[in-house]
């Protein structure tokens, strides 16, 4: 008997694995792919290391690590952000090269000054709470526009459009609720947070099993009997989901043994936008910035970007990301390693339609880094398609995009010994350190039996 089994090797599933582990509690992890992290986790391309999802964290995420008895073992390395929007640069975190990039843009000094005061009073107090969604509470914080579109980042990061995103978000990206107002990566790749989570699972006698796909969680009496594994009933008193809300009411458990208040509910859970990654190695001649790790260039008009996207096709002028952890973690070799990432539009895109739009996109990254383009020595185009074959996961931006339209569960379900963990669940905010938190308050509610 098992006191809990976790499904999938998600960062939830894993951080509810770590600290049930660390009490003492008899765990088993199952995995249906090869490898651990899930959104989480690297792979080799062209003798290359790459992220295959998340590539930055925020530093809160540590304080978990911390009381795992790891925060040693992360080793966070600061960077910078580049974001570029109607032919002006800003760099994030603030500093005090702040006003002078805002400067640039046509800011005076007093609207420096108030975009400043506003922008604190909201990521301090929450002064603007009653604010509903993320375009209007960026609309109110800045005056001027091409500010306003960096400022909706968030829209490419939660694949949703910032008019349909809690107000909410603003503080998760710019704030500390999770520190990304002082973003981290890995010494040694994104592939170390996973890492060191299964580390504590197996140095406190927990297992994990790769390449297992559980058939059927049994449910008897309102609670969990059993999980059904390779034709077999494995007894245990709980179970973690780290395969996503949805996926686990209908498919793992069957909506049958939820009330219609419940489904009803995960009815209105809708999906980011999907994304395609070319996976690039070029040579150091391309102007890279000095400890950036991360490029991102706006269209001018995210809001109608969005729009376009809904509608099912490619906009005239993508938004898109390069992360580069070469950048801040030199590996001294003639090359460097990075990824460029944009979104598809609603319903998919044909190859050939991706692929061209990523032959755009990568002459566009000249914007933001000079020589880019011309320096590079080998390519790979993944589409949402290539993610699921090769990764075993869909591509999208966030399984569940936050919605001003509803609220997301808790980790716990109405069926007793039953919880979900990762970013479909809450706490707020689909990233990493939401789905690590995610995964400690399912081990804290097992403990006490809750």
């Amino acid at each position: 008997m098992y006191d809990a089994i976790i499904i999938g090797a998600g960062l939830g599933g894993l951080s509810a694995g770590a600290f049930l582990a660390k009490a003492g509690r008899k765990v088993l992890v199952v995995e249906k792919t090869g490898s651990i992290g899930g959104r989480c986790r690297s792979v080799e391309l062209m003798g290359r290391r790459f992220d295959i999802g998340a590539d930055y964290f925020g530093r809160k995420m540590l304080k978990n690590f911390r009381l795992l008895g790891k925060g040693a073992e992360v080793e966070p390395v600061g960077f910078r952000t580049m974001a570029f929007c109607d032919g002006k640069t800003m760099m994030t975190p603030p500093g005090l090269h702040t006003p002078g990039d805002l400067g640039r843009m046509g800011m005076s000094a007093s609207q420096t000054a108030r975009f400043g005061y506003m922008a604190g009073r909201q990521l301090m107090f929450n002064a603007y709470k009653d604010i509903s969604n993320n375009y209007d509470m960026v609309y109110h914080i800045a005056e001027n526009k091409t500010l306003r579109d960096i400022l909706n980042i968030g829209a490419f990061f939660s694949g949703n459009d910032p008019e349909n995103m809690p107000g909410y978000w603003f503080n998760l990206v710019f704030g500390n609720t999770y520190g990304y107002n002082s973003p981290f990566y890995p010494k040694q790749g994104s592939e170390r947070i996973p890492g060191i989570l299964a580390d504590v699972i197996k140095e406190n006698g927990g297992g994990i099993v790769y390449h297992a796909k559980p058939a059927r969680v049994i449910v008897e009496g309102g609670r969990v009997k059993c999980v059904i594994l390779d034709g077999r009933e494995v007894e245990t008193r709980a179970v973690v989901s780290g395969i996503g809300i949805m996926p686990t009411v209908h498919s793992l458990v069957g909506k049958e043994h939820f009330p219609a208040g419940y489904l009803n509910t995960i009815g209105y859970y809708k999906e980011g936008l999907s994304m395609a990654s070319v996976f690039v190695v070029f040579g150091r001649k391309a102007k890279l910035h000095k400890k950036t790790h991360i490029y991102a260039r706006f269209s001018g008009d995210v809001r109608s970007m969005f729009r376009v996207l809904k509608e099912g096709a490619f906009p005239e002028k993508s938004m898109f990301v390069l992360s580069c952890p070469d950048a801040i973690n030199d590996p001294g070799t003639e090359h460097f390693a990075g990824t460029v990432k944009f979104l598809i539009p609603k319903g998919g895109a044909e190859r050939p339609a991706i692929e061209a739009e990523a032959y755009k996109i990568l002459k566009d990254v000249d914007l933001l880094v000079p020589g880019f383009y011309e320096n590079i020595v080998d390519g790979k185009l993944y589409t949402p398609k290539d993610y699921v074959e090769n990764f075993g996961f869909t591509s999208v931006i966030t399984p569940v995009a936050e919605s001003v339209n509803y609220v997301k569960m808790g980790v716990d379900t109405p069926i007793n010994g039953l919880y979900c963990a990762g970013s479909t669940v809450l706490p707020v905010g689909g990233c990493t350190a939401s789905a690590v938190e995610s995964g400690r308050i399912c081990s804290q509610k097992i403990l006490r039996g809750v």
